[in-house]
């Protein structure tokens, strides 16, 4: 796999790494005319076209199955100014359901026991699942697949005991593929797939996008097969999601640890968080003509409670000082854009988005 760095100067440095597999490699994203392409050019030649088919490739095929807070907690300082997008795009708020679970995964000690309340009552919530499809001319984007249907029951994806922690809210028409369906999508009408990260409540629909580049954190695909391979039953990192993907030829596209921030399709920027909620994070920033620029944060920040200020730490995260330092890198890409921050998981401001079926915004 080639690894492309930068050093403090810039310079750019390649490596190789491992056997030479160019189905899991870094990109150099851009337009579909300017490339969103491996950073291996010539490889690119042997490869089979990925153009959009509404035929029967289209339908969507399962991997086969083995034996309370504010909408927003502060305003940014940069006022909105509308202004002309090179391109025009329309990004669409895909609700997929919602998880039930104690609140201190969300705000790390929430309830609190003390001498004079030592058995406080637990505080279950529900906080919303989601994914954003962009349409745009050199490209579609999607940001994040949902859980799999199938997540539940004895033979169900999830294990019993993340079953029983984060159950899924919401009936069938919640999950990715009908709601792709229901605006007239398949699968392979998706250029590409970003994975804000690897847990099950945001990549177990990964397996329906074989023609599309999945693009993810070399950090966070690195620790999703550590986590296979351990047989590691214990976490989001779903055994049985990664051995559907495993059995797929799938088209990879990692994000470097030292790799910046890159545009997908003009006005799409992916942004390289890294580590903090999980082993590596992705973010979109998606620039609107008649709307304030978003960032998708995903549970790079859950909710306004832990963007502040002040800051409140996650009660889930793989390096809370790598989580602390995304907020602080959100906030001042907010300040200085204008940005409004769109968080992974919370539960008034989902609600008071626009959902696909009711529009777009652009």
């Amino acid at each position: 796999m080639k690894i492309v760095e930068f050093d403090n100067d810039g310079t750019r440095r390649e490596t190789i790494r491992g056997p030479g597999d160019d189905r899991a490699e870094v990109l150099d994203f851009g337009t579909r005319s300017g490339g969103a392409k491996r950073a291996d050019t010539a490889a690119t030649a042997g490869g089979s076209g990925r153009e959009k088919s509404q035929a029967t490739a289209d339908r969507w095929q399962p991997a086969p199955r083995p034996a309370g807070s504010p909408t927003q907690a502060s305003r940014p300082k940069a006022p909105y100014v509308p202004r002309a997008v090179g391109r025009s795009l329309r990004m669409h708020v895909l609700d997929l359901g919602k998880l039930r679970l104690d609140k201190n995964f969300m705000v790390a000690n929430s309830t609190v026991a003390m001498a004079k309340n030592p058995n406080p009552p637990g505080q279950l919530i529900d906080i919303p699942v989601s994914a954003f499809y962009i349409d745009h001319p050199d490209g579609t984007v999607l940001f994040d697949t949902g859980c799999h249907p199938d997540w539940a029951g004895p033979n169900g994806r999830w294990p019993e005991g993340i079953q029983d922690i984060f159950p899924v809210i919401g009936g069938e028409d919640c999950y990715l593929p009908h709601r792709l369906e229901a605006m007239g999508l398949g699968p392979n009408q998706i250029d590409h797939v970003v994975l804000s990260h690897l847990h099950c409540d945001h990549a177990g629909c990964v397996e329906y996008f074989r023609k599309s580049n999945i693009i993810v954190h070399e950090d966070e695909f690195a620790a999703a097969a550590l986590h296979y391979v351990k047989r590691i039953h214990t976490t989001p990192y779903v055994l049985k999601d990664v051995e559907a993907w495993m059995g797929l030829d799938l088209n990879w596209r990692e994000v470097g640890r030292m790799d910046p921030d890159r545009d997908i399709v003009e006005g799409v920027k992916l942004l390289n968080f890294g580590a903090g909620h999980s082993y590596g994070m992705l973010g979109l920033q998606v620039s609107l003509r008649d709307h304030p620029d978003v960032i998708l944060a995903s549970d790079a920040c859950y909710t306004a409670e832990n963007f502040g200020p002040p800051m409140k730490p996650a009660g889930i995260s793989y390096d809370s000082i790598g989580a602390a330092r995304t907020i602080q890198r959100i906030r001042a890409l907010a300040d200085h854009s204008g940005a409004e921050v769109w968080f992974g998981h919370d539960i008034p401001q989902f609600e008071s988005l626009r959902k696909a079926d009711e529009g777009w915004y652009e």
